[in-house]
């Protein structure tokens, strides 16, 4: 008998959580912890090498979708013993000692944060399979909302929550407690019988990733549908990139960046994603692809309005505690709660049409081959965001970003009319 669907949610929410957990860490917690203990700058920005699996994990992804145990499945034989490795790197950064860092013991954590890195990749690639083979078209809006949710909710324990554990708990408890909350959240994995994933694939070798990729574009209607992962976010990454610097040079402390982003930014994101994911069975796919693309959108505004200098006078005021001070962070939390919000709901339908694009004996395969160029766009998008910025200034950056933003729903209306048959397939 098949599993209800609040159990497949559950699974799904706890394996997305595992995958938030390792950058949370790397990009929340880490710096200010290595600055903690006296490492150098250029050290720090080292750190973020680490991240280079998630940018290739495509490479490997059709080797995860061919080999297997039969008995176990097709997604858990990858999934459980990734999980298991992910555990033993938690142990293992609980064995060292962080007094070391600022000397040969940075490179023993690089190290281990790669292989955690890597392995959480891995785990993504089985996992977006499990969610494509798993799950009915009715279902997916819903998943990716407690996909996109599950995964903030990982990176809020590897960011904020680590910090005050290592405050409470010490170095090596926390890794250990962290550690058999990896062993917790795999349990439901353990109970689950794994659906076939429909086709057989006809070769005994996994094919060449570039050849699957050819495949996958060539699919009529396809290139059309690539083009809007491709541009959808880019607004969105473009702005966002800057608003913490804008907050900053308006006045607020990096704690108080910190609550606002971190605390108020991540529960708004969190909830953006599972509303998102709830209303798009009910508006339809392309409905709230749109709608929530313009909101999106229309919430950079937000900040174009905080950078006119209209609330510099306002921010200035906090260092006294007026209550003109607090009504300006009032209207601070706002704006970038509207934000994250509008980019839950965004990313929860983006999500959803790229699991119906999916051919399920390759959906880890084709899934991560999309999610790879909607990162590498985002990337380049935020590393332009400060020259942008720089150059015309916090108000046209916004502004222009707002603009991208809405320039970058066009493509949906060519994409509509002649989307690919696997994602009509799903609409029905």
């Amino acid at each position: 008998m098949s599993a209800s669907l609040s159990y497949r949610l559950g699974l799904l929410g706890c394996l997305y959580f595992s995958q938030g957990l390792p950058f949370g860490f790397l990009s929340q917690a880490l710096p200010a912890l290595l600055r903690s203990y006296d490492v150098s700058l250029e050290k720090i920005g080292l750190v973020s090498l680490v991240a280079l699996p998630w940018a290739f994990k495509f490479l490997w992804a059709p080797y995860v979708d061919h080999y297997h145990w039969q008995r176990l499945g097709q997604r858990k034989s990858w999934i459980l013993p990734m999980q298991g490795g992910f555990m033993l790197c938690l142990l293992a950064l609980g064995a060292l000692d962080p007094a070391s860092f600022s000397g040969s013991g940075f490179y023993g954590l690089l190290a281990i944060l790669f292989v955690s890195n890597l392995i959480a990749a891995t785990q993504d690639i089985a996992t977006d399979g499990l969610a494509v083979s798993s799950l009915s078209p009715q279902e997916r809006g819903l998943a990716n909302g407690v996909q996109v949710a599950g995964y903030r909710v990982g990176m809020l324990f590897g960011g904020a929550v680590i910090l005050l554990l290592l405050e409470w708990l010490g170095w090596f408890s926390t890794f250990m407690t962290l550690a058999l909350m990896i062993v917790l959240v795999s349990v439901p994995l353990w109970w689950f019988r794994e659906p076939a994933s429909g086709p057989v694939l006809q070769h005994e070798r996994p094919r060449n990733v570039f050849i699957l990729a050819r495949q996958f574009l060539l699919q009529p209607g396809m290139w059309r549908w690539v083009l809007v992962i491709v541009v959808y976010k880019a607004g969105d990454a473009f702005g966002s990139a800057m608003t913490k610097p804008l907050l900053i040079d308006l006045g607020y402390s990096l704690e108080q960046v910190g609550w606002i982003s971190g605390g108020v930014g991540m529960g708004a994101g969190i909830a953006g994603a599972l509303l998102g994911g709830w209303l798009i069975p009910r508006l339809g796919r392309v409905r709230a692809l749109v709608g929530f693309g313009v909101l999106q959108a229309f919430s950079l505004l937000g900040f174009y309005w905080l950078a006119t200098g209209l609330m510099t006078g306002l921010a200035s005021a906090l260092g006294a505690g007026s209550v003109t001070g607090d009504a300006a962070l009032q209207k601070v939390v706002m704006v970038t709660a509207l934000e994250h919000f509008s980019g839950g709901l965004a990313t929860a339908a983006l999500f959803t049409l790229m699991m119906d694009a999916c051919r399920r004996p390759l959906a880890g395969t084709d899934y991560t081959l999309q999610a790879s160029l909607q990162v590498v766009v985002a990337g380049v998008m935020h590393s332009a965001s400060g020259f942008s910025a720089s150059a015309l200034g916090y108000e046209v950056h916004f502004v222009a970003s707002f603009l991208l933003g809405l320039v970058a729903l066009l493509p949906i209306l060519l994409w509509w009319p002649k989307a690919p048959q696997v994602q009509r397939d799903s609409w029905h």
